[in-house]
């Protein structure tokens, strides 16, 4: 009988099993902002200060100003227009677990029990391998009230007050699976 351990580890940015690196996101404007007949595709002018937009309430000012603080790609584009799929999902670290035992049976064969523990550091406490991932009203974070006499777009602040949430997909949850291997 022979028993192994093996340790995984997973260090990234993003999400796994996706081509591009993670999830890729746009902060857009609600509302067709630059009056091309298409609404929810406009990207957002990040300001950098409260004169550089035409809030439709002037008091959201410090609501925008610390979503745009909190943010790593907002805070750093600061009186640019954002880019396309320019934000992606922060790091996340995995640690994941095999035990292998081997049962040898002369004259039988051989037979080997699996046990895997994906996401062991959520096993061991609930905040730990949890991901992140942006909500929806996060990346569309203004909306087009009007315009002003000066052709100059009137927004309303309507996202949260952080960009990114717990995901709540099996990556962010502890799972285990059992195997057993029958060799002749």
């Amino acid at each position: 009988m022979s028993t192994r351990v093996g340790l995984f580890f997973e260090l990234a940015q993003g999400n796994t099993y996706i081509y591009s690196g993670g999830n890729r996101y746009s902060f857009i404007y609600s509302g067709d902002v630059n009056g091309d007949g298409y609404g929810g595709n406009d990207l957002i002018y990040i300001p950098e200060n409260e004169s550089d937009i035409v809030l439709a309430d002037p008091a959201d000012w410090t609501a925008l100003n610390a979503f745009i603080e909190q943010d790593d790609y907002l805070s750093a584009h600061r009186g640019e227009i954002a880019e396309r799929f320019g934000a992606i999902n922060p790091w996340f670290s995995n640690l994941d677990l095999r035990i292998l035992h081997d049962f040898d049976m002369p004259m039988a064969g051989g037979l080997q029990l699996s046990v895997d523990i994906l996401n062991l550091g959520n096993l061991i406490n609930s905040d730990w391998g949890v991901r992140k991932i942006a909500s929806a009203s996060a990346t569309s974070p203004l909306s087009l009230t009007g315009f002003d006499s000066n052709g100059e777009p009137i927004l309303d602040f309507t996202g949260p007050s952080e960009t990114y949430l717990d995901d709540p997909s099996p990556f962010s949850r502890w799972q285990i699976q059992i195997g057993l291997r029958y060799s002749f």
